[in-house]
């Protein structure tokens, strides 16, 4: 067995047409999939898969359920894109290992963050 990588990234979201429209939207991540309990999208070489999430809201995921990194090729362009767009990004941060990222949240709370 060899691990080639990320398959795609599952979250449960509490609106999927809110959610669809802002990584379709805001994002501008490629819908893929388009059913009425599940959307897929495609982010450069990774996917995304949004679950709509009919739990109570006590047994929800919740904000930070998830943490994962993007990688984008002009990290100063796509934190200035997405700023306009009205997505609350954070600061660009150096950090020691050589990265240079920025993190934000989605509609439901989940951290997400793009790095050069």
């Amino acid at each position: 067995m060899s691990i080639q990588g990320i398959f795609y990234v599952a979250v449960h979201v509490s609106d999927l047409a809110r959610s669809k429209r802002f990584y379709a939207e805001k994002l501008g991540w490629g819908l893929e999939t388009n059913e009425p309990t599940v959307a897929g999208l495609r982010f450069g070489s990774g996917y995304l898969v949004l679950l709509a999430d009919a739990r109570p809201s006590e047994s929800s995921v919740g904000p930070g359920g998830m943490h994962v990194a993007v990688k984008v090729d002009d990290i100063e362009a796509e934190h200035a894109r997405l700023k306009k767009l009205g997505v609350a990004v954070s600061d660009l941060v150096s950090q020691p290992w050589g990265e240079r990222n920025f993190t934000f949240k989605d509609p439901d709370g989940y951290e997400w963050s793009y790095g050069a």
